[in-house]
């Protein structure tokens, strides 16, 4: 049974699918195919159908869907949970350590940075907190409503992603603050009074959305713009910065709410690109009111549909088989 969902809100956002074109480059097509399996978007059916045929597989759609999920080393270039690669792990797990370090010595960290306050370091807190501010995560999804006006993909995703990615670590962050209920530095009670009700401090929710914000920019734009990557999280650790600066978190909160941030990001843009036929979701449709200037969201819920091996699973193994179940998958209503 289907339901359906409808929301009022201010900017508009719509799921954009398509499905990835053919490349008829054959001397680099196994190498861009591949990389694929690297990234946080993961391969589409297509893009398995065609590694098939290259390494000599015949998969119906049923054993596709069980091959995307296997986790042995028999299989060639699968990614682990949240398609964090062997450089992202260390940099999480640096980033692990380095919060547990601040926690020790989170009034040490904060004297330092409340004894070298300037100008240039309030300046810098402006902008930490703009870029870190609930708001922004909304008005970036706008890069929806110019993805619709130049045609570009690319930024419809983007703003799909942006304002899930925010949704989704706005729910973790009130939990946790919530939960952990940890007094904010002007308490003057020291770091490491928790579990008072109302207090919610940890984790940071501005160096969060800063930093979900970031993951999603560098992403989608990392291999057209190098620069981005850089830019985004460069401004999402002054966030960081601007929430120690201005005594609303201590360190340890900035950094436990990146990497919340960061990891909530990559599992909102790993779940919604996976969004198929073979999962249940949300399909989302926009509508405009011109008269009013309103801006509605109508969320419809997707059943998962029920697995049908593709026809030419009959036919003898060999070249003929691949082609034809490429063909079949891809022109699959």
């Amino acid at each position: 049974m289907k339901k359906t969902l409808t929301f009022l809100i201010t900017l508009l956002v719509a799921m954009n699918s398509y499905s990835t074109e053919l490349n008829l480059d054959y001397s680099g097509m196994l190498k861009n195919l591949k990389s694929c399996r690297k990234n946080v978007m993961g391969c589409t059916i297509a893009e398995e159908l065609e590694l098939a045929q290259f390494e000599g597989k015949v998969i119906d759609s049923y054993q596709l869907n069980n091959y995307l999920a296997q986790d042995t080393s028999e299989k060639k270039g699968y990614f682990i949970p949240l398609s964090l690669t062997d450089k992202e792990l260390l940099i999480l797990a640096a980033s692990t350590s380095l919060g547990i370090v601040a926690f020790k010595n989170d009034q040490e960290i904060m004297d330092v940075v409340q004894r070298n306050k300037s100008q240039v370091t309030e300046t810098l807190t402006s902008v930490g907190n703009f870029y870190g501010s609930p708001a922004f995560g909304f008005v970036a999804a706008g890069s929806y409503m110019l993805g619709i006006y130049y045609d570009n993909n690319n930024l419809k995703r983007v703003g799909i992603f942006t304002l899930a990615a925010t949704v989704a670590q706005s729910i973790v962050v009130a939990a946790v603050k919530e939960t952990a209920g940890r007094k904010r530095p002007p308490a003057g009670e020291g770091p490491y009074v928790f579990f008072d009700k109302g207090s919610k401090s940890f984790f940071s929710g501005h160096t969060s959305t800063a930093f979900a914000l970031a993951t999603v920019l560098s992403e989608s734009f990392k291999e057209e713009y190098p620069v981005v990557p850089w830019v985004a999280y460069g401004l999402a650790a002054v966030t960081a910065y601007a929430r120690v600066h201005g005594k609303n978190h201590w360190p340890s909160d900035v950094i436990a709410g990146a990497i919340a941030g960061h990891l909530v990001a990559k599992l909102t843009m790993n779940a919604l690109n996976k969004n198929e036929d073979n999962r249940s979701g949300f399909q989302i449709y926009p509508s405009f009111d011109i008269e009013t200037g309103t801006v509605y969201v109508m969320a419809e819920w997707k059943q998962k549909e029920a697995q049908r091996p593709l026809k030419c699973a009959k036919m003898p193994d060999g070249m003929l088989k691949v082609e034809a179940c490429m063909n079949e998958a891809l022109n699959k209503k």
